[in-house]
């Protein structure tokens, strides 16, 4: 039986160890282990180790390699045990050594999907304000199960909901302020949905935002919009023409009193 006659640390790795066995009167190498793995099977000089000893050995120290590769993985940020498991099948790591690990990582607790879930939920909510639609639908892509997901969703109350939806649009509404005021107002309705909040807080929110109406400032955008129009319409008949002005007008949002007070003023600039 092969005997280990030599066992030296590997030079780019001094957590690795390079062992060796004698097989005509010359040291051979064998394989390479990890000093966690040395010390654990007690490889010393002078060892008995057979070929099946050796393949096993390689298994261990594959496995090993893997998990640190796993905790390297971890150690950037939190992940469900979905997300280690699609990392373990992308680095084609066998079924039942991935099933190995998964039992390690959960026995030193490196991952837990509940605690996972409820920092994820604190984050996405507390930094990112997402609402809560979207954060359940990236939950259930990494692979958390729905009732996990209703559970820990009960830390966003719809009255935190609703702060940041009011806070989102009292920041946003300075992006509209060349549209009509209903325009605006759907808008900043469907700019909430899309962040994942439900269509009640969005309107809720609209209805409790501070939202800054300048006449003025509504004024120059119906004059903007108008003359966008007019010149698109101008060489049609007069009534056609008007009409076609206000369906274009009232359908970026502006109040049909403010459409008819620019087109009057409009008809009177040209009669000078």
């Amino acid at each position: 039986m092969p005997v280990i006659s030599k066992i030296t640390a590997a030079k780019k790795r001094k957590d690795r160890f390079h062992i060796y066995i004698k097989e005509n009167n010359k040291d051979q190498y064998a394989f390479t282990v990890s000093e966690n793995l040395l010390v654990q099977e007690q490889l010393l000089k002078g060892k008995d180790i057979s070929e099946a000893d050796i393949s096993q050995l390689q298994e261990k120290d594959n496995l090993d390699k893997m998990m640190q590769k796993v905790l390297n993985f971890l150690s950037y940020r939190m992940r469900s045990e979905l997300e280690v498991l699609t990392y373990l099948k992308d680095h084609e790591v066998s079924d039942e050594q991935a099933g190995e690990i998964m039992d390690r990582l959960r026995e030193l607790q490196f991952i837990d999907d509940r605690l996972f879930a409820e920092a994820f939920v604190r984050t996405k909510r507390d930094t990112g304000k997402k609402g809560p639609l979207i954060i359940q639908q990236e939950l259930y892509q990494k692979g958390i199960s729905q009732a996990l997901i209703d559970d820990v969703m009960t830390q966003y109350s719809t009255e935190l909901q609703l702060h940041h939806a009011i806070v989102m649009i009292e920041k946003k509404q300075s992006s509209y302020k060349n549209e009509g005021v209903k325009k605006k107002q759907q808008k900043l309705i469907q700019f909430i949905i899309q962040r994942g909040y439900s269509h009640s807080i969005a309107v809720e929110a609209l209805k409790e935002a501070e939202l800054k109406e300048d006449p003025e400032i509504e004024w120059r955008a119906v004059e903007k919009q108008g003359e966008k129009a007019w010149k698109k319409y101008e060489k049609k008949p007069e009534w056609e023409r008007d009409q076609r002005i206000k369906q274009f007008l009232f359908s970026r949002g502006f109040t049909t009193e403010l459409i008819d007070q620019w087109l009057q003023a409009k008809k009177e600039e040209n009669l000078t």
